[in-house]
C-alpha cells in the first residue's frame, strides 16, 4: 500500500513520468520497447538404441523354472464350436465370454495386426516454454544417484483393449466393470496392436524404464495350473519385451495388476464375501498354485531380459478378504524363493498402495490411533511379515477373528525378506479420525459400514481447509506429507530402499478441454516437480534411500469404468488413437536430467 506522502510525490512528478533506472540522469531517454523471443526451440533427448540383453537369468535356469509337460495351443473369437469333451477347447473358451453376450458387443478398433513403429516427428519433441515455476529450494549438490530408476507406467487392462483377440479370456477386471452403456476397456488405447509405437514414443523422450503388465488371461486363458498356455500370448509379450530393449528401455514387469482371470470367480467360485475390496478371486483355494504356476511360465520365458519383477499390484485392494491376503503372502514368497533359488539376478517385489493416513488432530490420541490403524490395514497386513518378519497387526487379527490365523515361525521365516525393495504408490494424503462411537464399538460390529477398518478418512482439516490442491479424483497435491510418508515407511519397515512405484495427477476436467489445453497441463507438471523435489530432500536431507520413481501414466487410459480421469503424460484421441505429448512429460523427464539422472 502506498503512503499519502508517496502518492503526493507521484502526483507532483506527473502521472505519466517513467521511472528512471538507477544511475540515470533526467536527460537520458529510456530505450524503446522491443519484442524478443520468450522461448527457444529445444528437443527431447532420446534413448540410445541397443540390442536385447540376456543377463538376469541363465538359460538353464529358465528351462528349469518352466512347468513340466507344458502344452500350448490357440483359440479364436467368433468361432462356433461343439468340442465339449475338451475342458480347454474352443467351446469352453467361448463359454467364458458368454456372460458378456448378447446384451453388449465387444467393440473393436479398425487395426487388427501389430503396427510397425515410425520415427517420431521432431516437431513433436520440441520442449515446452519455461513455466517460470520453482517448487522450494534445492542445494546444488542435490542430484539423483547414478543408478536411480525413473520411468513411466501403464497396465494391460487399462490400455491394451483387444480383449477377445488372440485367445484372451475375461479377467475379473472386465467382469466387475461390465455394465451395458458404461465406458468399457474393450478398446481402451488399443495398445495391444500399437505397443511398438508406444514404446518408441517413450524412448524418444529419454525414459529408461517402463512399468508394463502382462495379462494373466492372455497367457493362461483357463487360469489354473495344468491348463494349456496360449502361444499367441507368449509370443506377444516376448515381442513387447524385446521391443523395449531394442529402444533402450528396461522393462519392469508386473504379473498381476487388478486383472486376475475371471476363471477364479466364474460361477461364484469358492470365495466368501469380500470386505477389503471387490472379489478378485485371490481367496480361491486354487489361487496359490495357479499364481505360482503362472509366474513359472513368465519367468521361464522372459526371465533373462527382465531386471525387475512385481508379483502383484496393490494386494490390499486385490485380496478381497483376509483369506485372499494370506494367499497373496504365500504366493509372493514361493515366487520370490523360486526365482532366487534358480539364479535370478534381477529384483523382485510386490507393490503397496496407500494414500498416507495422518491424524486429523495429531494432539488427539484417538485420531493418532485411527491413523495407525489405517496404515496397519493398508500396509501392515503384507509389510509386517515381509519386511519385519512379524505377524499381521493386532488391529487386523483381533477384528477379523473368523479368518485370522497366527502365522507360524516357519511361515514368518519364509516370508521375511521376500521383497528386494519397498514399492509404494503414494499418490496423495488423507486425514483420519475415529468413527462415531469409537473404534472398539465399530470393530465389534460387523454390520457397521466402516467395518473392519473402522476409521473415517476426511480431506478437510479442523480449520476447514482442504488437505491440498484438488484433482478429478481423490488425488491432492500434498508434497510435504509425501516427504513425511517416505520417512514414516523408512522408520517403520526399515527396507533397504523405497521405490515410488506409481504417482500421478488427474487434472480437473482435462477430458473436457481442447487438445491444446490438455497439452499445456501445468498442474500435472507442478505435481511431479513438487514431489520429485521432496524425493531429493528425502535422499539428501533425511537419509532415506529412495531408489526410483515411476509416473502414472504414460497414456491417458481407462480408469476403471471411465476415461474422464486423465492421468496420462500423453493425450489419446479416442477416435483415431493418435497420441500427443503433454508438457508434463517433458517436465517430468527434464527434472531428472536437470538433477543428474540419465538413461
Amino acid at each position: 500500500m502506498k503512503t499519502t506522502a508517496a502518492i503526493a510525490v507521484l502526483a507532483a512528478a506527473g502521472a505519466h513520468a517513467a521511472p528512471q533506472p538507477a544511475g540515470a540522469t533526467a536527460t537520458q531517454a529510456r530505450p524503446s520497447y522491443t519484442f524478443s523471443a520468450m522461448t527457444s526451440v529445444r528437443y527431447a533427448t532420446p534413448n540410445p538404441r541397443t540390442s536385447p540383453v540376456t543377463t538376469y537369468m541363465p538359460s538353464a535356469s529358465m528351462s528349469a523354472i518352466l512347468p513340466s509337460k507344458l502344452v500350448t495351443t490357440t483359440w479364436k473369437k467368433g468361432v462356433d464350436a461343439s468340442d465339449w469333451n475338451n475342458p480347454y477347447g474352443q467351446a469352453e473358451w467361448n463359454r467364458r465370454w458368454a456372460p458378456f453376450m448378447p446384451n453388449i458387443s465387444i467393440s473393436t478398433f479398425s487395426i487388427s495386426t501389430t503396427v510397425a513403429p515410425t520415427p517420431i516427428p521432431s516437431a513433436s519433441l520440441i520442449l515446452p516454454p519455461d513455466s517460470g515455476f520453482q517448487y522450494g529450494t534445492l542445494e546444488s549438490n542435490m542430484t539423483f544417484p547414478s543408478d536411480f530408476i525413473f520411468g513411466v507406467s501403464d497396465s494391460a487392462g487399462q490400455i491394451e483393449g483387444a480383449l477377445q483377440d488372440e485367445g484372451r479370456t475375461p479377467s475379473v477386471l472386465d467382469y466387475l466393470n461390465f455394465a451395458p452403456g458404461s465406458e468399457s476397456n474393450y478398446v481402451a488405447d488399443w495398445n495391444y496392436y500399437l505397443y511398438k509405437q508406444d514404446i518408441a514414443r517413450i524412448a524418444a523422450m529419454g525414459v529408461p524404464y517402463y512399468y508394463l503388465t502382462i495379462s494373466w488371461s492372455r497367457i493362461l486363458p483357463f487360469g489354473a495350473k495344468g491348463t494349456p498356455v496360449n502361444k499367441e500370448g507368449i509370443d506377444h509379450y516376448n515381442d513387447v519385451i524385446n521391443t523395449c530393449l531394442e529402444y533402450g528401455v528396461k522393462p519392469i514387469v508386473a504379473m498381476v495388476h487388478a486383472d486376475e482371470p475371471y476363471e477364479f470367480v466364474m460361477g461364484g467360485g469358492d470365495v466368501p464375501d469380500a470386505y477389503f475390496s471387490l472379489n478378485s478371486g485371490t481367496a480361491n483355494t486354487t489361487f496359490v498354485d495357479s499364481f505360482v504356476n503362472y509366474a513359472r511360465i513368465l519367468m521361464g520365458h522372459y526371465g533373462d531380459r527382465v531386471p525387475i519383477w512385481i508379483t502383484v499390484n496393490e494386494p490390499f485392494y486385490e485380496s478381497g478378504n483376509l483369506d485372499g491376503a494370506y494367499n497373496m503372502l504365500e504366493a509372493n514368497a514361493q515366487i520370490y524363493h523360486m526365482y532366487k533359488d534358480l539364479g535370478g539376478k534381477g529384483m523382485v517385489s510386490y507393490k503397496n498402495a496407500d494414500n498416507f493416513g495422518v491424524p486429523l488432530n495429531p494432539n488427539n490420541q484417538s485420531d493418532v490411533a485411527a491413523a495407525n490403524r489405517f496404515q496397519e490395514y493398508l500396509l501392515g497386513i503384507y509389510s509386517n511379515p515381509i519386511f519385519l518378519g512379524e505377524d499381521l497387526p493386532e488391529s487386523v487379527t483381533s477384528t477379523l477373528t473368523n479368518q485370522s490365523k497366527k502365522l507360524t515361525k516357519e511361515q514368518l521365516a519364509r516370508y521375511k525378506g521376500t521383497a528386494d525393495f519397498y514399492a509404494i504408490d503414494p499418490y496423495s494424503t488423507t486425514f483420519v479420525t475415529q468413527p462415531p462411537g469409537g473404534i472398539d464399538a465399530c470393530a465389534n460390529d460387523p454390520s457397521n459400514p466402516l467395518w473392519p477398518m473402522c476409521v473415517v478418512p476426511t480431506l478437510i482439516d479442523d480449520n476447514n481447509w482442504e488437505i491440498g490442491f484438488y484433482s478429478a479424483s481423490n488425488v491432492y497435491y500434498t508434497p510435504t506429507y509425501f516427504r513425511s510418508f517416505m520417512n514414516w515407511m523408512w522408520d517403520t519397515y526399515k527396507p533397504s530402499g523405497i521405490m515410488v512405484s506409481e504417482f500421478g495427477y488427474p487434472a480437473w476436467d482435462e477430458a473436457e478441454a481442447p487438445l491444446a489445453n490438455q497439452r499445456q497441463d501445468l498442474t500435472r507438471s507442478l505435481y511431479y516437480i513438487s514431489y520429485l523435489t521432496e524425493v531429493l530432500n528425502c535422499i539428501h536431507k533425511d537419509g532415506v534411500n529412495i531408489i526410483g520413481a515411476l509416473a502414472w501414466s504414460a497414456l491417458d487410459d481407462w480408469e476403471f469404468s471411465t476415461y474422464a480421469q486423465h492421468f496420462g503424460l500423453q493425450a489419446v484421441n479416442r477416435t483415431t488413437m493418435e497420441r500427443t505429448y503433454k508438457r508434463s512429460f517433458f517436465d517430468f523427464v527434464g527434472f531428472f536430467q536437470a538433477h543428474g539422472a540419465s538413461a
